[in-house]
């Protein structure tokens, strides 16, 4: 089967066009750039696609591997994280830039509009993705305290997306949920 390569965060994203289907890197798209010109400050998502022609799969992409330390206050929970309320706002930022790319989009309109069948219907799934890349703990075995501490940053991800999905998930190149269909390496 063809497959479609997008590069993102250091990370390469190999896509297997027989299981993904209207895929493209948001961010990068015509469509967003007009509404983050119009709306400046619109956040947006990295990937859209469209797996096995029944889930809407929107990817965020956090490669954080070498900067542990900067990026250790974003996933600290504290009340709120930053780093779970930074993907919930691109999520959220990008549902309009579907329903405008499917009315007013001069090149890519289909894709739009298949986005659009699937969040409009409750028959499809809609998955959301942190695909978060970070060092190896100093030890292989964690303490309590991170497991603790990256449960609540899930709970706090899946809260902050309830009105969209419980379909949220965090993963990495070692607990990709899409095995055989996308393929992930460092560059």
């Amino acid at each position: 089967m063809p497959i479609i390569t997008f590069k993102e965060s250091g990370l390469k994203f190999e896509f297997d066009t027989g299981h993904w289907s209207a895929l493209m890197q948001y961010d990068e798209q015509k469509d967003y750039k007009n509404l983050n010109e119009a709306i400046e400050g619109t956040k947006a998502v990295d990937f859209i696609g469209i797996w096995d022609e029944k889930k809407l799969v929107i990817i965020e992409v956090k490669n954080f591997r070498g900067h542990r330390i900067e990026n250790l206050q974003r996933v600290i929970p504290k009340g709120h994280d930053p780093l779970a309320v930074e993907f919930a706002k691109k999520i959220r930022d990008t549902m309009p830039g579907i329903i405008g790319g499917a009315r007013n989009s001069t090149h890519s309109k289909e894709k739009w509009k298949e986005y659009l069948k699937i969040l409009a219907d409750e028959n499809y799934q809609v998955h959301a993705v942190l695909w978060l890349e970070e060092d190896p703990p100093p030890d292989s075995f964690p303490d309590r305290k991170q497991i603790i501490m990256q449960s609540t940053f899930r709970k706090n991800l899946k809260k902050g997306l309830s009105w969209l999905t419980s379909r949220v998930e965090v993963v990495n190149i070692n607990s990709n949920p899409y095995p055989n269909t996308l393929t992930v390496n460092y560059l």
